[in-house]
């Protein structure tokens, strides 16, 4: 059968898989409201990019250019640059203290150049057999991207010192499929193939992101409990620290200023820790204001330091916690070590309970004052 459209199969495969895709974003109704959002968008924005790429591919085989073909190719570009921009905003989403406006600037100034196309052959222009020329001011479309990759590769680094080497592998391959895409499809290899390497990569990180919801606790953002478990017999070989936290007064705060401040107090303590960690320190949050940490190949001194950092960092909130500290060696009973990781911390905490009695009730005004006073920059994911 003749091939009226010109259509390659990876292009009707791309198309289909976006469908797909977003029905079933659609569907899972339990993801995250804001992340969901954005993947709508992405797949949307890739959609009209394939569609428009598609009509792009059969007017090249038309023998003369027609002018509607600069309007099909702008809306491939535009569409492509408006994709890249939604797949930052995916990947830095944890990144609150960011600008994400300003990551526009690069999308707008190469959408606004593209469109002056028709009034200028240094852009991009046909010649009279229906042939595409790139002209140098036509690379602005590679420089969105670069500067994009350039802000996603300082993502990936963040990440992995944060120890989210997974995020940051995951975020790396796709690059690697989008760039492979770009490079076959720029030397003519095979047509389109940028869009469609973006949907494998595009596709694979809604998979783990939706996978690694069940690991990450969605309050926190720490680990789960089976995470802690998991990576113990992981690292059995190795010799490791085991960090046992509590937030102290939880409780007070859920029952006198609601969950939210609960929830609150949570994040900011983990941001806290991850704040002051090194890579080699795992952080999990293994129960209602339980936490803790696995230090791999770490010292008795290095977790000594990490807990002493934290502390002088919760000076900055309103909060407290104990801890408690424990060794573990290879062949050793791993619950066991737990246990008396739990144990040296309650002893901390009935330290600090005795002493917080011993206090005048200023204290515990000035706790409260701070605490109604505390303000914290969060987006929840969930």
């Amino acid at each position: 059968m003749e091939n009226v459209l010109g259509i390659d199969g990876g292009t009707y495969i791309g198309f289909l898989t976006c469908v797909g895709m977003l029905l079933f974003i659609i569907a899972m109704r339990s993801f995250d409201p804001k992340l969901r959002t954005q993947f709508i968008k992405l797949v949307v924005a890739v959609m009209i990019s394939l569609a428009a790429a598609a009509v792009d591919m059969y007017l090249d085989t038309l023998a003369e250019p027609l002018a509607i073909r600069y309007l099909v190719k702008n809306v491939k570009y535009i569409t492509q640059g408006l994709s890249e921009y939604f797949v930052l905003l995916i990947i830095i989403r944890d990144h609150t203290n960011l600008n994400k406006k300003l990551l526009l600037i690069p999308f707008v100034i190469a959408s606004v150049v593209v469109c002056l196309a028709p009034f200028s052959s240094r852009i991009y222009s046909f010649t009279a057999d229906n042939q595409f020329i790139r002209g140098p001011i036509g690379n602005i479309i590679f420089i969105q991207a670069a500067s994009y990759i350039v802000v996603t590769l300082l993502a990936c680094i963040h990440k992995w010192f944060d120890g989210y080497q997974n995020d940051a592998t995951v975020i790396l391959f796709m690059l690697f499929a989008v760039c492979v895409g770009v490079i076959l499809e720029e030397e003519k290899i095979f047509p389109n193939c940028t869009m469609e390497s973006s949907i494998v990569g595009v596709v694979f990180l809604y998979i783990y992101i939706y996978a690694e919801r069940y690991n990450v606790d969605s309050v926190s953002r720490c680990y789960k409990r089976r995470c802690f478990y998991s990576d113990a017999n992981r690292y059995s070989k190795l010799d490791m620290m085991i960090i046992s936290m509590d937030l102290n007064d939880l409780k007070l705060i859920n029952d006198n200023y609601g969950h939210k401040a609960g929830d609150i107090a949570l994040l900011t303590f983990a941001e806290v820790v991850r704040s002051v960690k090194t890579n080699k320190f795992i952080l999990y949050r293994t129960g209602g204001d339980e936490f803790m940490i696995l230090g791999i190949k770490a010292t008795d001194d290095e977790a000594k330091e990490l807990v002493e950092l934290v502390k002088e960092k919760l000076t900055e909130t309103p909060y407290t916690c104990s801890f408690g500290i424990y060794p573990y060696k290879p062949g050793d009973d791993f619950d066991a070590a737990v246990v008396r990781a739990d144990k040296a911390m309650y002893e901390d905490k009935s330290a600090y309970k005795a002493s917080k009695s011993k206090r005048s009730h200023s204290r515990s005004d000035e706790f409260e004052s701070r605490l109604e006073t505390f303000t914290n920059n969060i987006s929840f994911l969930g």
